[in-house]
């Protein structure tokens, strides 16, 4: 039995590589909604194209380094 089930929300680090693209199809498709991480806009858009047939339950935010956001 999964510790979080659907419709629970999920954060995926650098969201555009290959396997991380794998994973939010995959948790999209268990229901979750996901908000994944990319280092540019251009790459977001590439992906919320991708993931556009999920509707609102994908999400993008923009972390260019993320050393600068934890300090």
């Amino acid at each position: 039995m999964p510790a979080v089930a659907p419709p629970a929300k999920a954060l995926v680090t650098g969201a555009n590589g290959y396997v991380a693209a794998w994973v939010v199809q995959a948790l999209l498709e268990e229901g979750y909604s996901v908000i994944g991480t990319v280092r540019s806009a251009s790459k977001g858009e590439h992906l919320k194209k991708l993931f556009s047939p999920f509707g609102n339950k994908f999400e993008v935010a923009v972390v260019k380094d993320i050393t600068t956001v934890c300090t």
